[in-house]
């Protein structure tokens, strides 16, 4: 009777040891993904008083923006020409709205004939654009997100 309650206290202790280590494990790795949150959101600002961290902020850079991706991204579905231009139809396939287009065409800056002010997530919209011609790249981008589309031909 003695061994069974002696066995249950040393296997409840275990147990308890387990949750607490796991428990820390998960604490280190919290405030391990928050530091590295700040440091990416402060860099911008470190560099410029003389904080030469950037291997830090090059080695957050990729996983960030596969993040960033996520809450925002851009695809141009079609570029067609019409009677007054160019109509470029992109769709937000991220999961918070897009506002602010601005479209370069072959490096030049496009100025946008349509009102498409705000694209709503996974909407479609048509952005018309006063070109006419041939173009080879077509890039639609926002201040969080860009897209980029190549001429078939």
């Amino acid at each position: 009777m003695i061994e069974i309650a002696i066995g249950i206290l040393i296997v409840s202790i275990l147990i308890f040891l387990l949750f607490k280590a796991i428990g820390n494990i998960v604490k280190g790795l919290l405030f391990f993904l928050l530091f590295f949150i700040i440091y990416y959101f402060l860099s911008p600002y470190l560099t410029n008083i003389g904080f030469p961290l950037q291997p830090i902020g090059n080695f957050l850079k990729a996983p960030m923006d596969k993040i960033k991706s996520i809450f925002y991204s851009l695809e141009i579905v079609a570029a067609t020409q019409s009677k007054e231009g160019l109509v470029i139809i992109i769709k937000n396939d991220g999961i918070l709205p897009l506002s602010n287009f601005n479209v370069k065409i072959d490096e030049k800056e496009a100025k946008i004939t349509s009102n498409l002010n705000i694209l709503l997530p996974k909407q479609i919209g048509a952005l018309e654009v006063d070109w006419n011609g041939n173009y080879s790249k077509i890039e639609v981008f926002t201040k969080e997100a860009r897209a980029t589309f190549n001429s078939p031909l």
